[in-house]
C-alpha cells in the first residue's frame, strides 16, 4: 500500500510537537484526520478510525511526564492492531517503539510526510 495522500491519526502529547507533524505531512499532501493527546482521547478515536477513513496512525509512545515507559504508546497500537489491521502505524517516539510498522522516531520528523508516501 502506498498512501499518496494518507488520512492520519496522530497521537502526540506535546503539541508543539503535533503541530510540526501536521505541518509535516500536510506540506507532502496528506490529511489529518484526528488528533488525540492523552491516551484517553487516542483510546476514544480507535473506534472511529475505519468511519473517518485513516490509513496511517502517527503513534507517539508516552502521552504523559510521569511515565515514559511506552506503555501508552503500546496500548493504543493493540487497540488500532485489533480494531483495524489494515492502518498502517507510524512510531513517533524518543525510545524505541516496537511492533509499529515503521519506527522513525522524532529525530526524523522532517522525513516524515515522504516517509508515510513510501510505506
Amino acid at each position: 500500500m502506498s498512501p499518496e495522500k494518507a488520512r492520519v491519526f496522530v497521537v502526540e502529547d506535546n503539541e508543539r510537537f503535533q503541530k510540526i507533524i501536521i505541518k509535516r505531512l500536510k506540506k507532502a499532501g496528506h490529511s489529518v484526520v484526528a488528533t488525540a493527546t492523552t491516551l484517553d482521547q487516542a483510546l476514544a478515536m480507535v473506534d472511529q478510525l475505519e468511519q473517518l477513513g485513516v490509513g496511517v496512525a502517527v503513534l507517539d509512545g508516552n502521552l504523559s511526564d510521569y511515565d515514559v515507559s511506552g506503555n501508552d504508546g503500546r496500548e493504543i497500537l493493540k487497540a488500532i492492531q485489533k480494531k483495524d489491521p489494515n492502518v498502517i502505524t507510524v512510531g513517533m517516539s524518543l525510545d524505541d517503539f516496537e511492533g509499529t510498522d515503521v519506527d522513525l522516531g522524532k529525530d526524523n520528523v522532517g522525513n516524515l510526510g515522504e516517509v508515510v508516501k513510501s510505506l
